[in-house]
């Protein structure tokens, strides 16, 4: 990956923990907004591009992408949901706060994964790029919050939301080893990277606004733009 691809990896949490920072606590439409449109895109493009590719290479990959999906939910008891739209106002345990940086951190090197150099992934790479970073935004502004609600210093915050922003670029170079060495370890580990990105953006699809399970016209507004955005990339 080129260093523009790192640098938007980098930047894009840092915008959302910026948002957080500087706009009323109140103020989340945008940011539910957001998170729509980045879970229908990376639930297409996995789809379009992803799902082809892993199946056409590995036999077993139905196994890898399941096993990626429940250790996404496993990782929820540490995140408690909030790479989705899930974050509480009120915590302030610190053992919480690691656990949830911890859980957020490990989620975001899984999604740093298929962004290597890996030939098999060479033609959804922008697509990919693109889809994940849009997500970091209100993954960064979700961290943030929780952060800032929790009395954290806004110093502190941004060195915290910094620190994790370096999680799915480590991912990159790291898959770059592997697939360097060979594709064996690497085969098993992009679906279950593919399963833990269908848990979280078909949890960010079926996620309602009310009790009363609707949906309203701008996010699914947002979820057909990214959707049809995808599209794009085919």
């Amino acid at each position: 990956m080129q260093a523009w691809g790192f640098f938007l990896l980098i930047m894009a949490p840092l915008i959302g923990g910026a948002a957080a920072i500087f706009m009323k606590k109140s103020s989340l439409e945008n940011y539910k907004l957001v998170l729509s449109f980045s879970g229908a895109f990376l639930f297409s493009v996995s789809l379009i591009h992803l799902f082809p590719v892993v199946f056409d290479n590995n036999e077993n990959a139905g196994i890898y992408v399941l096993a990626g999906f429940f250790i996404q939910v496993l990782l929820e008891q540490l995140t408690h949901g909030i790479e989705h739209g899930h974050f509480h106002q009120h915590q302030e345990h610190h053992k919480y706060i690691f656990g949830l940086l911890m859980g957020l951190t490990i989620h975001s090197f899984f999604d740093g994964i298929p962004l290597s150099d890996f030939k098999m992934l060479e033609q959804s790479h922008h697509s990919l790029l693109f889809g994940i970073s849009i997500h970091k935004i209100p993954e960064g502004f979700a961290l943030a919050s929780v952060l800032l609600f929790s009395n954290y210093k806004k110093l502190t915050v941004v060195f915290i939301v910094l620190l994790f922003s370096f999680a799915a670029p480590a991912a990159v170079l790291l898959s770059n080893t592997f697939s360097a060495a060979g594709n064996g370890l690497f085969s098993i580990i992009v679906p279950m990277a593919v399963g833990s990105f269908l848990h979280v953006s078909t949890t960010i699809l079926f996620e309602s606004e009310s009790k009363q399970h609707f949906f309203g016209w701008k996010k699914i507004i947002a979820i057909l733009l990214g959707a049809g955005i995808s599209l794009l990339t085919i």
